[in-house]
């Protein structure tokens, strides 16, 4: 008996360690957009940009040799590079068999970097790059970012920029139409949210507590990338903002606070995203490093529950919902929900997802002014996921949930 019984402890404390180290081993790219020069660049600066939470980093290099000393630094501090000449597809093109020759065999090497927010008519030329990296070196696939949409209803004069910038009426259009022509093997769109009433006179635009505002379609925008993204099954790579920003014409993006970020890239998981990008990468120690340094612990904390997920639906509450958005009705809820509502005309973004055998609700708060209320009962067994990754049983919790601006919340179960 005894003998039994310290032969099933051994193996409840096996699958433990199993689940517990499956957990601790998945991660999440987290990508810092920001180009240093080699006068500044070293493994010690790398590994501060590391510390912050970020694996890769979109690094620009003038020459095949720099490109050799900044894969160099980033071995030795671990953090892989998107590398390329910056914006300029044409010296990718000239310099793609020396560039290929320094490049392909480093550990550092993640993706090739080819071109930001392009128009559709530079999508033949971008083609013909990235088909002649493919034949290179096929193990290293190449990176490319696309506007977001561009228009507004705001601003009624963003329909004609959208044109002018991307040469499509529609967002749309736009990806469908450069990928009809161009075989990415992933898709990155930048498209920042959130934007003050306040001017910005410097660099420095920090809110002391004023309010903001959302861009009108940008779940618009992430529902058009998830589903171009599934369709293709080709991974989505999105963009959190972590620095003033000057939107024109009329507003600003304001130095972003932790329900900022937690809003941006809360929303880019709930609709799939597999790779985090933030702009900028921050280029020393201050306030908004260590925002952003919390934000990537407390992400990678409950990275299992997104790298590799499934995107069953996406749903929105509230007295009006998103453009393009679909508003939640309880009958799309997974079975092992036995009631919800957020009450007072809250407005959540609520995502089911699917991974690893487990299903998970997730519900955000989309508002990034003011908390909402989460009323929610579960069926026997749900597990609440706590910010540090652990999990409890949900029948331990109060049946009331509050979210501060832009928070998450997010409910376990193995119930189909």
């Amino acid at each position: 008996m005894k003998s039994a019984f310290r032969n099933s402890i051994w193996i409840l404390f096996f699958l433990i360690c199993v689940v517990f180290t499956s957990f601790a081993e998945v991660s999440l790219p987290i990508i810092g957009w920001r180009t240093f020069s080699r006068k500044i660049t070293s493994a010690g600066r790398l590994r501060e940009i590391r510390d912050a939470g970020f694996t890769w980093l979109i690094q620009c290099c003038e020459s095949p040799d720099d490109a050799r000393y900044l894969l160099s630094e980033a071995e030795k501090a671990e953090v892989k590079l998107i590398l390329g000449f910056k914006e300029d597809v044409k010296k990718m093109m000239d310099y793609a068999e020396a560039l290929t020759a320094v490049a392909k065999d480093s550990s550092a090497l993640g993706y090739y970097y080819i071109d930001d927010e392009p128009h559709i008519q530079e999508a033949e030329t971008i083609r013909d790059c990235v088909n002649r990296y493919a034949v290179l070196d096929p193990k290293h696939p190449c990176y490319l970012n696309l506007y977001g949409s561009i228009c507004d209803l705001r601003n009624r004069r963003d329909e004609e920029r959208q044109l002018i910038h991307t040469g499509c009426s529609t967002y749309a259009e736009y990806i469908r139409r450069f990928y009809d022509i161009v075989p990415l093997k992933m898709i990155s769109f930048d498209m920042y949210p959130i934007l003050s009433f306040k001017p910005l006179v410097d660099s420095n635009l920090r809110l002391h507590g004023e309010r903001v505002f959302l861009r009108e379609r940008w779940y618009e925008t992430l529902e058009a990338t998830r589903a171009f993204a599934q369709e293709r099954k080709i991974p989505m790579f999105a963009f959190a903002l972590a620095t003033a920003h000057r939107h024109i014409p009329a507003h600003n993006y304001p130095v972003p606070t932790m329900e900022h970020l937690r809003l941006q890239h809360y929303s880019n998981l709930a609709y799939g995203a597999q790779v985090l990008q933030y702009f900028r990468c921050v280029a020393r120690r201050d306030p908004v490093y260590e925002r952003i340094r919390e934000m990537n612990k407390e992400i990678q904390a409950r990275a299992y529950v997104f790298v590799g997920c499934e995107v069953v639906g996406v749903w929105h509450t509230g007295i009006d919902v998103p453009i393009g958005t679909k508003r939640l009705k309880n009958e799309f809820l997974p079975p092992f929900v036995k009631s919800f509502s957020v009450p007072d005309g809250g407005t959540a973004l609520v995502s089911w997802l699917r991974n690893n055998g487990r299903e998970y609700l997730m519900v955000v708060n989309r508002d990034p002014n003011d908390d909402i209320t989460l009323k929610a009962k579960f069926v026997s067994g749900v597990e609440f996921v706590r910010r540090d990754g652990s999990r409890a049983q949900a029948s331990t919790y109060s049946d009331t949930f509050w979210l501060d601006p832009g928070d998450t919340v997010i409910f376990s179960s193995s119930v189909r």
